[in-house]
């Protein structure tokens, strides 16, 4: 029977009962992004990374934790990074906002949320047990970027793949030296400390989690 053919009376009936399913699996449906969310958020804070995808049988679900800076106070800013690096990195757009160059951007996130070591990675490696040898140092310098995944790669292929435990901890630790080296090479060695402690006082780094299903539409 097609819906011309229908009552008036029942119409109405049969959109409240699709209305009532409807908000049962809204329901559900936010329960079960609200769970794969934490457990996204989980391995994100696990592996210091901030975006991971699930596989399922019929679709995959990505979570994304992404960081947006805010810069409170832009004359003191580019004061502390002094006009050169400012202007030179900083892109002034007409409404008027601030477009930063990705570095430096990564920069300042690195500066505001601590996820940084100023260790050198050569100091690092040295400390490495057992410690890589000659060549291998150097092709690690060469080849680590901070990218968990991609640096993960790496280390196997230059060390191999470890029996009995990950390189978690040494990708962590090798990530944040990677933010610690693109703050030195933004800011002067003299006086680091102080100019770490005023950047903060001018920036805000805020997070906002995204969630994203992906399957096939029948």
């Amino acid at each position: 029977m097609s819906l011309k053919d229908k009552e008036t009376k029942e119409l109405i009936s049969e959109w409240v009962a699709l209305d009532k399913q409807r908000k049962v699996n809204a329901k559900k449906a936010n329960q079960i992004k609200a769970e794969l969310q934490a457990r996204g958020l989980a391995y994100i804070d696990d592996h210091n990374e901030r975006y991971v995808k699930f596989y399922g049988d019929t679709g995959t679900c990505s979570v994304t934790d992404a960081m947006s800076l805010d810069v409170l106070n832009v004359d003191k800013l580019k004061e502390l990074l002094t006009p050169g690096l400012f202007d030179s990195k900083v892109t002034v757009t007409v409404k008027p906002s601030y477009e930063y160059d990705k570095k430096l951007e990564q920069a300042l996130k690195a500066i505001f949320t601590g996820d940084y070591r100023l260790e050198t990675m050569e100091h690092f490696l040295y400390d490495w047990k057992p410690e890589p040898d000659t060549k291998q140092k150097k092709l690690l310098m060469k080849k680590l970027k901070g990218d968990y995944e991609k640096d993960r790669q790496v280390l196997e292929a230059v060390l191999g793949k470890p029996e009995d435990e990950n390189y978690d901890v040494e990708l962590f630790y090798i990530h944040q030296i990677k933010n610690g080296e693109l703050i030195r090479a933004f800011l002067p060695e003299e006086g680091l400390d102080f100019m770490l402690r005023e950047i903060r006082k001018v920036i805000m780094v805020e997070t906002k989690v995204a969630i994203k299903l992906d399957y096939e539409e029948d």
